[in-house]
């Protein structure tokens, strides 16, 4: 039992343990990196690698988010008039109406028999839909 809970300890610790690593440019001007010491004749520089699984998370921007966000108040900034968004927004309601009422013909397990044709409604389903983030969704 103690050889057990001894191996599962070092297994477990395995990870906390720093590696070092060794970074140097060679005379051709290419950077190379090494577990190993360069030779001695290069100037080398020592890095500290730390073992471990990290798991890296998004960083948050207001900036994508606000671009992400679209709406009218988007749209006017840049350029439209008030006129033009609304229209635009009716217009775009109607698009998204009319190809969602043109169903491609499927088969008998429900895929499309024109594969291109689906590409193509599936394009202009995606255009309608930033059009009306674009014109109509309120921030």
């Amino acid at each position: 039992m103690k050889a057990i809970c001894t191996a599962l300890l070092l297994l477990l610790a395995a990870p906390a343990f720093a590696g070092e690593m060794y970074s140097w440019t060679d005379a051709n001007g290419v950077k190379h990196f090494s577990d190993s010491p360069p030779p001695k004749s290069v100037k080398a520089e020592r890095l500290h690698v730390r073992g471990g699984v990290t798991t890296a998370t998004p960083a948050e921007d207001e900036e994508a988010d606000k671009d992400k966000a679209g709406g009218p108040a988007m749209a006017a900034a840049a350029g439209y008039s008030a006129e033009d968004i609304k229209r635009n927004c009716s217009i775009a309601k109607q698009n998204l109406a009319t190809i969602e009422a043109n169903k491609l013909p499927v088969d008998a397990e429900g895929y499309p028999l024109d594969l291109d044709a689906a590409k193509h409604r599936q394009g202009q389903l995606d255009k309608a839909n930033q059009q009306i983030k674009l014109f109509c969704t309120q921030p």
